[in-house]
């Protein structure tokens, strides 16, 4: 490895460990209670998963080129150099977390591992050491951005189709999909696809909202790769184009880690304030349906049902109640997951690790307990309102012939919101 890599490396630490995070690293006492919130280490049972092992690989090196008795006696305080080595380790164990945090919730000093591994990411994509294809999905997403005049057209051209779909099934030849629409009181983000844009354009018809969707989507690859640069620039679009249509607020789709990124980091990234309410859309159907704008057919899945927490949208955002009570109105069999909440055990295909093929056996070992959960629920219906939830659950449904169904929160107040027809007719719900 070169001097100058190592100095660029150390330059990081200097930069970004403040008195906060050098807390976090110092004051570890590798009780190993987090091995037993990490559903990596349970299914793996191998160290290099462990939530303090993480962060004993950053700490290392702090102590050799940050302390004087690392620089002089290493073997005292169990410093090392930074080496090739080092950076495989490093590599391993951060590009593999989901990030989804139970690790600090269950951590007697709340220690935030999930903020030592984006100081890892740092020193990774400074290293140029990153999985590339999250990098090319980034790098793409940023394209589109830069590019978003000439691809307009395209765009808008694509969503007529989904127009002629939406009038046909709420059987209202006046519904539309408002696109580029100044002066809206929502700017929807939606993700791609007639599941997300059709399912909300259904709802905010029902709701009588004044709404526009937004030209981007909420999914934030920059994030995963942990380049802030390039996750700012990704999130900066949203937050220009509803300067731009001057809307009032903007709602993200079922998307965990795009909520969490807009409604929690953008002002930390940007260092300016988010001058924009952020909900995600699960608060909006739940207003909606108390308020009476939108009308469901109560009780009309008959099946057992259970609600999937997705880490960023729950734990790490606070979103519980609202997808509860959503459920609570159509389902007559609401079933939680043992645990739950703020104590839900993760999917296991957070963190980008979707996107990476290599870890697929990985994702799915470790989503043992997650299909641990569902079977003993006895739940036929699993939903969960994030994309990445969903890919996952229902890999993981074939993995181990669970026969559940997977449904995000959309998709089933679509289908049973009263209109002259199903919006999107789904079959084995009763």
């Amino acid at each position: 490895m070169g001097k100058q890599l190592q100095k660029t490396i150390v330059d990081i630490l200097k930069k970004t460990i403040n008195r906060q995070l050098y807390y976090y690293l110092d004051i570890c006492t590798r009780c190993s209670i987090c091995k037993n919130a990490c559903h990596q280490y349970i299914m793996t049972n191998d160290l290099i998963y462990l939530p303090a092992y993480r962060a004993e690989l950053i700490l290392r090196i702090y102590r050799k080129y940050l302390t004087r008795t690392g620089r002089f006696i290493s073997a005292l305080n169990r410093a090392r150099e930074i080496d090739e080595q080092w950076l495989d380790d490093l590599y391993k164990v951060t590009y593999s977390c989901t990030g989804c945090r139970r690790c600090m919730y269950y951590c007697p000093f709340s220690i935030d591992t999930s903020w030592l591994l984006a100081l890892g990411k740092a020193i990774l994509v400074a290293a140029d050491k990153y999985p590339p294809i999250i990098s090319e999905i980034s790098n793409a997403s940023i394209f589109k951005g830069e590019n978003m005049e000439i691809l307009k057209e395209d765009i808008i051209e694509g969503l007529k189709e989904y127009e002629k779909e939406l009038q046909e099934k709420v059987d209202d030849p006046s519904a539309t999909i408002p696109v580029d629409l100044k002066g809206a009181d929502i700017l929807y983000v939606s993700l791609p696809g007639s599941y997300s844009v059709l399912t909300a354009a259904s709802i905010f018809h029902q709701a009588r909202a004044n709404w526009t969707l937004s030209l981007y989507e909420p999914a934030n690859f920059g994030y995963f790769l942990g380049d802030t640069e390039k996750a700012a620039v990704t999130a900066k679009r949203i937050i220009d184009e509803a300067k731009r249509l001057e809307v009032k607020e903007i709602v993200i789709s079922e998307c965990g880690h795009g909520y969490r990124v807009m409604k929690w980091l953008w002002d930390t990234w940007s260092k300016e304030e988010n001058p924009f309410k952020i909900r995600c859309i699960l608060e909006v159907m739940a207003e909606y349906i108390k308020e009476e704008r939108i009308r469901l057919n109560r009780g009309q899945i008959q099946k057992a049902l259970t609600y999937h927490d997705p880490c960023q949208l729950a734990r790490n955002s606070g979103i519980y109640e609202e997808p509860r009570y959503i459920l609570r109105q159509i389902a007559t069999d609401f079933r939680e997951l043992t645990p739950n909440r703020e104590k839900n055990w993760c999917c296991g295909g957070g963190g980008g690790l979707q996107a990476e093929p290599e870890l697929e056996d990985f994702r799915l070992k470790t989503g043992e307990k997650k299909v641990e959960q569902i079977r003993n629920s006895g739940a036929k219906i699993v939903v969960a309102p994030c994309d990445n939830c969903r890919l996952q659950l229902e890999d993981l449904n074939k993995k181990y012939n669970l026969d559940i169904s997977v449904y995000s929160v959309m998709e089933l107040v679509a289908d049973a919101t009263v209109i002259s027809k199903p919006v999107f007719p789904i079959s084995n719900l009763d």
